[in-house]
């Protein structure tokens, strides 16, 4: 997410970010323990809302949600699973670390009535909390999905740059609608040191599905033969949302093309001109599409971003065979660069449809942060007709996945209907 150019987070010595690899809350952690799951953008802890209300689900199941921390071996993960549930009588909806209020339920008791049901895993922004997207992940789950979703590393370690020319940079290009960049340079020393994030975050939602499947076993678990483990979605938010399009989709990640100077420089001072092919953990890919989980038969890639150069990306999206479906606001200035987006979209070989909200930010899908008064520059856009503006999030994810992993074929028909004012733009391709 964009989050540098909201707040100038705390000082981590890039030297020390890796090292915070071997520590808690990460795929690598030596110990089994809860991650950090207070609210924050990274290192920079922020102010919950005061309980906030989001927009109301949309389907007929109640919501649970329960914390879980997957240990095995040297491999530590928290996460987030949000399930269709009964809520008891008189209790209270669980609260999201930023201070959002929905109709999730902690721990409630499991609805089995209309399981098994199927696995959507889903991925957050750059330094953005698991809880982050209430309405959106408790919405899929009204709709009979599992959602689960990781505390990922950057969530409470993720830092911007402290260089002040990189900050201006960041700025300039975000203000000249080049939001992709500009994300990339605000974060640069995190980018750098991580590679593009390659050396933790397929690894996590690797270990999260791995691990939430093996639920489905698990006598003792109230997920036990509740999962339907055949049919399987993917969707994620800005960061999470370029990880959909590669892990999920299988995007390929190419690295044969004559680089430019400066392309094949880890160390270039401008790392959004740097390719991840620079970076030893790509390089050590046994094939362009080696991130690719087959497991995973459709995917909503929320504001992505992309990381690979741009005269590489068309090339990339090509390698996408499953459904995808792109959703984003249409805020010039902060939310990602439309044309990343669309170049993604029309490339994939599967069927794709690209929903885009009309007076929408970065921020909206994930309202901890879109609805904080506290993030002085995000402006009020969000805050304004929010409700009308969640809903076409949901409608159209929960239609897609409806249609794409259920096979249910009416909500067929809400894929290609205008069902708002606030569709800036619906559209589709290789769709039959």
């Amino acid at each position: 997410m964009m989050y540098g150019l909201v707040s100038r987070l705390g000082v981590v010595k890039p030297a020390l970010i890796l090292a915070g690899l071997l520590l808690v809350d990460s795929a690598f952690s030596q110990t089994c323990s809860e991650a950090d799951l207070s609210f924050g953008l990274g290192t920079n802890n922020l102010e919950p809302v005061d309980n906030v209300t989001t927009a109301d689900p949309t389907g007929n199941y109640g919501v649970g949600i329960t914390i879980k921390t997957y240990c095995s071996g040297d491999q530590n993960l928290t996460v987030s699973i949000w399930y269709p549930a009964t809520p008891e009588d008189g209790s209270s909806p669980y609260v999201s670390s930023g201070g959002i209020v929905g109709q999730a339920y902690e721990d409630a008791s499991f609805d089995s009535s209309g399981g098994p049901y199927p696995l959507i895993v889903f991925s957050s922004g750059l330094a953005a909390v698991h809880d982050a997207y209430y309405f959106y992940v408790q919405n899929l789950v009204s709709h009979g999905y599992i959602v689960t979703s990781a505390q990922h590393l950057d969530a409470r370690h993720a830092t911007t740059t402290t260089n002040t020319t990189l900050l201006l940079i960041a700025a300039v290009d975000a203000l000249a609608g080049n939001t992709n960049d500009a994300v990339i340079t605000s974060y640069t020393d995190w980018f750098r040191e991580t590679e593009y994030a390659f050396t933790y975050r397929p690894q996590e939602i690797k270990f999260n599905l791995d691990q939430t499947l093996a639920l489905n076993d698990d006598a003792s678990s109230i997920f036990y033969g509740n999962i339907d483990t055949e049919n399987i979605g993917m969707t994620g938010h800005s960061l999470g949302g370029f990880m959909t399009n590669f892990i999920g989709g299988g995007a390929g990640i190419y690295c044969d093309y004559v680089m430019l100077i400066g392309e094949n420089n880890p160390e270039n001072p401008l790392l959004a001109n740097v390719s991840p092919c620079a970076f030893d953990s790509v390089q050590n890919l046994s094939s362009p599409s080696a991130l690719h989980d087959s497991r995973i038969k459709a995917i909503i890639p929320l504001a992505a971003p992309s990381f690979i150069v741009k005269r590489q990306i068309a090339r990339s999206a090509a390698d996408i065979q499953i459904p995808l479906m792109v959703m984003t606001g249409d805020n010039f200035t902060s939310e990602t660069t439309e044309s990343i987006q669309e170049l993604v979209y029309n490339n994939t070989e599967g069927p794709a449809f690209w929903v885009q909200i009309q007076d929408a930010d970065h921020f909206l899908v994930g309202e901890s942060y879109g609805l904080n008064p506290n993030l002085a520059l995000i402006g009020g856009e969000d805050m304004v007709n929010f409700t009308d503006k969640a809903l076409v999030y949901m409608v159209y994810s929960a239609a897609f996945f409806n249609y794409y992993i259920k096979g249910n074929t009416t909500a067929f028909d809400v894929l290609q209907t205008n069902l708002s004012s606030f569709v800036e733009d619906l559209k589709w391709r290789n769709v039959d």
